[in-house]
């Protein structure tokens, strides 16, 4: 194709394997990174994502805190500050930084105490978990600029690790699979009432982009069994809800997920995001290895774009752009949110080379 398409019809054209004027682009930052950038002359994140023709809007985000808003100060410091939040999951943040929180306690760490935190999940009103104005108008925003407009939203292994922290949850897994299962049912259910609500209130997406972080950078938190015996079910049921709607969809974890990506297929799932080097993804074997079967987002490595080394950042993309955007099926990402430390030229720089491999 030679003419210029909508955002909308670039992306759509990725899930079935064809080709379009270029491959559709987006991208994740740390919020520092925008702050340094500003400093270094960028516009704010919605110029960034206009300047350069970033092809998806999401909105939709569902709050799975069984206590919305609730938030409780533990204990603070100049560097740190210790909250319980509304599952009861006591966290310490950094007070100046982003990042991932240390996991302190989790004070829902037993069936019983599960199902009194079931009961509080399932009775706040599904309205009161979502920013309703805001997706709307996100949506409004989407259909004007013609931008593929995606559902954006966490799945049940997310949800349950917020609820229980992974070392309880991957041990009920393992020695009480019947609360495990529970607890993602349970969350499946939370996102489904809110999916239904906002489709009553007129939202109409183009696809998911479901967020779960199910392996780190060595494998999955779960085995293939496991996985289809506790988990596939719940993600099947969220996947359905899209799928019966003739709607595609993209899954996001962070490390290495191989194992699970047939049960993955199996259930419907189109594309995946974002593809971490660092956990020893790469596009160009999973390009080969799974053919149209599935179509990939992301793979771009942060840290060599950390390097700000043009040479390397110009091999990483050409090398793997060129492989990934043959017949369609890839969509650009960086491999996780753009870390501080990568200059503003920099990042010009690397959409420069995006946008002169991704073109057909």
């Amino acid at each position: 194709m030679t003419q210029p398409i909508s955002s909308r019809e670039r992306v759509r054209l990725v899930f079935s394997h064809r080709e379009a004027d270029r491959i559709p682009c987006c991208d994740s930052y740390w919020p520092e990174t925008l702050s340094q950038w500003r400093e270094e002359g960028a516009p704010d994140e919605a110029g960034i994502r206009s300047r350069f023709d970033f092809d998806i809007v999401g909105a939709g985000w569902v709050n799975h805190q069984a206590r919305v808003g609730f938030e409780e100060v533990i204990e603070e410091s100049e560097e740190w500050v210790t909250r319980r939040d509304g599952n009861g999951a006591i966290l310490r943040y950094w007070r100046n930084r982003s990042g991932t929180p240390e996991h302190v306690a989790f004070e829902t760490g037993t069936p019983e105490r599960w199902r009194a935190l079931k009961r509080v999940l399932l009775d706040a009103p599904p309205a009161s978990r979502m920013d309703l104005e805001g997706a709307k108008r996100a949506m409004a925003l989407a259909e004007r600029e013609k931008r593929w407009f995606v559902w954006a939203g966490i799945e049940a292994f997310e949800a349950a690790k917020d609820v229980l922290g992974h070392e309880i949850l991957c041990a009920a897994m393992a020695e009480d699979p019947e609360w495990a299962r529970d607890v993602f049912d349970t969350e499946t259910e939370v996102c489904l009432r809110c999916l239904e609500l906002l489709e009553s209130e007129g939202l109409r997406f183009d696809g998911a982009w479901i967020y779960g972080d199910i392996a780190y950078n060595h494998a999955p938190f779960c085995s293939p069994r496991m996985y289809r015996e506790l988990v596939m079910g719940a993600h099947a049921r969220q996947v359905a809800w899209f799928k019966d709607r003739g709607l595609p969809v993209i899954y996001h974890t962070d490390g290495d997920f191989r194992p699970l990506i047939p049960a993955m297929l199996e259930i419907g799932v189109d594309c995946f995001q974002p593809l971490e080097a660092k956990a020893n993804l790469d596009v160009r074997d999973l390009k080969v290895q799974f053919g149209s079967r599935a179509a990939w987002m992301g793979n771009i490595d942060a840290t060599i774009l950390l390097t700000n080394d043009r040479e390397r950042i110009e091999a990483e993309v050409s090398s793997k752009i060129s492989v990934a955007k043959a017949g369609g099926g890839y969509i650009y990402h960086s491999d996780h949110s753009v870390p501080p430390g990568v200059s503003w030229e920099t990042y010009r720089f690397l959409m420069e080379r995006v946008e002169l491999h991704g073109r057909y």
